[in-house]
């Protein structure tokens, strides 16, 4: 189809820019990975602090029911 027999290609510049590309992709879901770890990591323990303080405050039977 191309008469002069000459091949335009991306090249080195092509190749280079997507390398940096999915590098880039690559490091913003390492980063995603470890921030989400460690939000899930943080609610797991202020879960873990709340739980007992909760059960410790709140009495089997409420003093004020008239019913128990």
């Amino acid at each position: 189809m191309n008469s002069t027999g000459v091949e335009i290609t991306a090249g080195l510049g092509g190749f280079l820019v997507l390398f940096g590309l999915a590098l880039a992709v690559w490091f913003l879901g390492r980063d995603l990975t470890r921030r989400l770890r460690r939000m899930r990591q943080a609610e797991e323990a202020r879960l873990r602090q709340e739980t007992p303080a909760e059960q410790g405050d709140a009495p089997d039977r409420p003093e004020d029911d008239p019913l128990a």
